[in-house]
């Protein structure tokens, strides 16, 4: 029988954001892009519910010591992103480090289309991810509709938004959440996915409530990374319908006994 080998899953505990993305990202090589786009889960302008900007920071000194160009980019649904990126300390991290930011809801892109994708037949697919290195940095997070929202859900942000207040990718929503999920990464796979889970949203995508679990998920198969994430969270991964098809559609891994996972201190 031919030896298929497993994902890398690496579970990092602690709550120095520093200390535990340093430990996490030791596991994996360093990207051949010049590159790098981060993209966290700024769904609005408030803390909770979104990507903490110090792990966000760290991610970025990370890939600036090692020569990379570094870009944050989102595209928020429930606010405007420049508000976001304001109210969430963002723009100082700009400032700080000369990071680039980018709102993804309004960025250039080319059209994209995929004839046998399962909802989203045709993606504006922003030009600035094109040859790079591209990190969905999500929360640990639970949803209503979704189950749970991580690496994967976090790519529905790289789509450009409707100009409405709120609800920006509703577009999704009608044509079928969890399918618009999978094709959105078919369309562009994040090359690693970081979960920051040191206190996960739990129990409402916009207002849940705080619940500390103490780690941080990395992996390069980003659905292997959201299959622990939903295990942590209480879910069977392969019960949560985006992980199932994105594992159907040969993107990753969602099934625990394929995946390896390392767990270490930080």
């Amino acid at each position: 029988m031919m030896n298929v080998q497993r994902p890398l899953v690496v579970i990092v505990r602690g709550e120095d954001a520093d200390a535990m993305v340093k430990a996490g990202l030791r596991h994996f090589g360093e990207p051949s892009q010049e590159r790098v786009v981060i993209k966290p889960n700024l769904i609005t302008n408030y803390p909770g519910p979104t990507t903490p900007v110090d792990v966000v920071e760290a991610v970025a000194k990370h890939y600036l010591a090692l020569g990379r160009e570094v870009i944050v980019a989102e595209g928020s649904g429930w606010c405007e992103t420049w508000r976001a990126f304001e109210d969430l300390g963002y723009m100082r991290l700009a400032e700080r480090y000369g990071v680039e930011l980018v709102d993804l809801n309004t960025a250039d892109y080319e059209v994209v289309e995929r004839p046998d994708a399962l909802a989203v037949k045709r993606l504006e697919l922003p030009s600035v991810l094109r040859g790079a290195y591209l990190i969905s940095l999500a929360l640990l997070k639970t949803h209503s509709l979704t189950g749970v929202s991580l690496s994967l859900k976090n790519m529905l942000g790289i789509a450009p938004g409707e100009p409405v207040g709120a609800g920006k990718k509703r577009r999704f929503h009608r044509l079928g959440i969890h399918e618009s999920i999978a094709d959105i990464c078919a369309y562009r796979k994040p090359d690693l996915a970081i979960i920051d889970g040191r206190v996960a949203c739990v129990g409402g995508e916009l207002g849940g409530r705080p619940v500390p679990y103490g780690l941080m998920i990395f992996s390069e198969d980003p659905v292997a990374a959201d299959a622990v994430g939903a295990h942590v969270l209480g879910y069977d991964p392969l019960a949560i319908r985006h992980l199932r098809l994105a594992q159907e559609m040969g993107l990753g891994v969602a099934d625990l006994d394929r995946i390896e996972v390392v767990e270490e201190e930080a």
